[in-house]
């Protein structure tokens, strides 16, 4: 039986260094049915020649979503995978992610490792327990039947979350250190992406160009593996330091 189809969604505002660095980890994931969807929803285009190399990469330059909700939503529409996660632009996610969460997930609506890596400017790293909308696999179908929502504010998987409890529930098991996502915080002025936030959309694309401009104009959207790699030490130095004996 041909193993199902993983669908990854990435919409982007503006973060171009950012986004080297999660490619960087979806191509180095060890499951391989699998297809990262970038959607860039700003006016500088992201280079889409990348498919050459990478055909499971697609790249969509449409700048016309009032939010990241929006955003996410059209990245929704072009998923072909019998699973979807959202792969957020300023987080990591180690090698064994997607095969993880297509293991663990059996016949539920949604899984989730019980705790994930918490980490502070790429430097602190703890084990946490919180939502994690980032670490959860979900079914694409019932996914494009809630969608996620398109208020502004940080609660776009609301409504995703609300169809799985329906459904009969998160499944969640802990991993301990094995767990392979790993939430950024203080990676910007929002979270995620720079769409996100209060007010009119113009508004926040031009606070947001205007403190955090990395569109890589000129530049080829390839892999930043160093860039992976030296977080992914960072993190191991850190987990290794803060475990429990019991843990390692």
């Amino acid at each position: 039986m041909e193993a199902p189809m993983v669908s990854c969604l990435l919409p982007t505002h503006g973060r171009f260094a950012q986004v080297r660095i999660v490619l960087a980890c979806f191509v180095a994931q060890t499951y391989r049915q699998r297809e990262l969807i970038i959607l860039n929803n700003h006016p500088v285009p992201l280079d889409i020649t990348i498919g050459g190399m990478f055909p499971e990469v697609k790249v969509y330059n449409e700048p016309r979503y009032p939010s990241l909700g929006d955003a996410f939503n059209g990245a929704l529409e072009a998923a072909q995978g019998t699973f979807m996660r959202s792969w957020a632009d300023d987080d990591l996610y180690l090698p064994w992610d997607i095969a993880l969460g297509v293991e663990k997930i059996g016949d539920a609506p949604a899984f989730r490792p019980k705790r994930s890596w918490f980490a502070r400017k790429y430097t602190m790293y703890e084990l946490a327990e919180n939502t994690f909308e980032s670490a959860i696999t979900f079914r694409t179908d019932l996914a494009k039947r809630d969608r996620y929502l398109t208020m502004h504010g940080g609660d776009e998987h609301l409504d995703l979350l609300r169809g799985i409890e329906r459904e009969g529930g998160l499944k969640t098991e802990e991993m301990g250190w094995r767990t392979p996502y790993v939430y950024n915080w203080d990676t910007g002025l929002w979270h995620i992406s720079g769409s996100l936030g209060g007010g009119p959309v113009e508004e926040r694309t031009k606070t947001w160009c205007e403190r955090n401009q990395d569109t890589g104009e000129g530049q080829p959207l390839t892999p930043d593996f160093e860039g992976m790699k030296k977080q992914f030490r960072a993190l191991l130095a850190s987990a290794w330091r803060s475990l429990p004996a019991e843990d390692v």
